[in-house]
């Protein structure tokens, strides 16, 4: 599946509201829930009861839960089609449609080979099963719909950083660009050409969206490009050292992670300082984590103005895409600062 199914599927589910039950993480998390609610109930009746009686519960409120999962994921087409409320009401009525339906036969079933509960408890059982996969499936989707509204939340907080970010990044680095481009046309018009043709590549990049991930090899190409752009510009005062090669190019990663973090070593590490400075970009695999480490001069006098803002939108997009796999350490010694950005590496189980 394409990077660009991933991310439209993971933006329609956040729009939606309706998680889909068709992926691994929430069939394991339903699993439990039954595991869970059976073990209330039995707990909550006569105790002990035989280990039999028991495993029987267990596998039945198991299988219940699975089919139950199954059957709302073989509608998540139709479900995300429809409007918020709608959707979450038509999943609760499959739960207990699909409930009765699978008490109704096991019931029957297990009545014929002589361990169920009979013809007379049959409507009992029955009724006792899609009340109990109601109220939990209730509860079940009713913390769902909290975390979807709370990452709804995020995700526009979120999506405002970037574009207040991309508004500051844009005027003057447009003009500083225009400039240089400018400066190049009557003595080296190739450069110029090339210099415009980066620069039309930063901007595409920087107009994606903030969630739909990218090669990683895309995202370097556009930090070689922008540090390419700067390097016009400064001249000799910007050096460039990059060790990346260990980097997986094909690896999934957000985009617009490495140009803001750049653009700080270059604002604030290289442009204060008359002699200018090396930018050093290293890059490696540290089992199931992707490292990449991104290294400046200090100036000797701090320029502080917009770097907070760029380091809390990059850690509040890690935050809410990776959760706890991903971060954006900074270190600072005698000469140099750091930013170390961490990330998941989802191949790393392949291996």
């Amino acid at each position: 599946m394409s990077l660009s199914v991933h991310g439209s599927e993971a933006r329609n589910e956040r729009l939606s509201g309706l998680p889909s039950f068709c992926r691994w993480r929430a069939v394991s998390g339903v699993a439990m829930v039954s595991l869970l609610a059976c073990w209330l109930i039995v707990l909550g009746g006569a105790w002990p009861r035989p280990a039999p009686e028991l495993l029987a519960l267990m596998t039945y409120a198991l299988g219940l839960g699975l089919v139950c999962a199954f059957i709302v994921c073989s509608f998540q087409g139709i479900l995300s089609r429809l409007t918020l409320r709608l959707a979450w009401v038509w999943a609760w009525l499959l739960v207990l449609l699909t409930a009765l339906a699978v008490s109704y036969v096991v019931g029957v079933i297990s009545t014929v080979l002589g361990s169920g509960p009979g013809p007379e408890a049959l409507s009992a059982f029955v009724l006792k099963s899609v009340l109990a996969a109601g109220l939990v499936s209730l509860a079940l989707f009713r913390y769902l719909f909290v975390r979807s509204r709370w990452q709804a939340e995020m995700v526009a907080e979120s999506e405002a950083r970037v574009h207040a970010l991309q508004a500051r990044i844009r005027p003057h680095f447009l003009f500083n660009s225009l400039n240089t481009i400018a400066s190049y046309i009557p003595e080296d018009p190739q450069l110029a050409e090339r210099a415009t043709e980066d620069l039309a590549d930063l901007f595409r990049g920087s107009l994606r969206n903030a969630d739909d991930p990218i090669p990683l090899a895309d995202e370097l190409a556009l930090a070689r490009k922008y540090l390419a752009m700067e390097q016009r510009r400064l001249g000799d005062r910007l050096a460039i050292d990059w060790d990346v090669e260990d980097l997986p190019g094909a690896e999934p990663v957000l985009p617009m992670l490495l140009q803001p973090l750049l653009e700080n070593a270059v604002t604030h590490g290289i442009q204060p300082r008359a002699e200018g400075g090396l930018i050093q970009v290293f890059g490696r695999r540290e089992g199931g984590r992707l490292v990449i480490t991104i290294a400046n001069p200090l100036a000797e006098q701090l320029s502080r103005s917009g770097n907070g803002m760029a380091l809390q939108n990059i850690r509040s997009r890690l935050a809410l895409s990776y959760s706890s796999l991903a971060s954006l350490l900074t270190h600072r010694d005698d000469d140099c600062f750091y930013a170390v950005l961490t990330l998941p590496y989802a191949d790393a189980a392949d291996r």
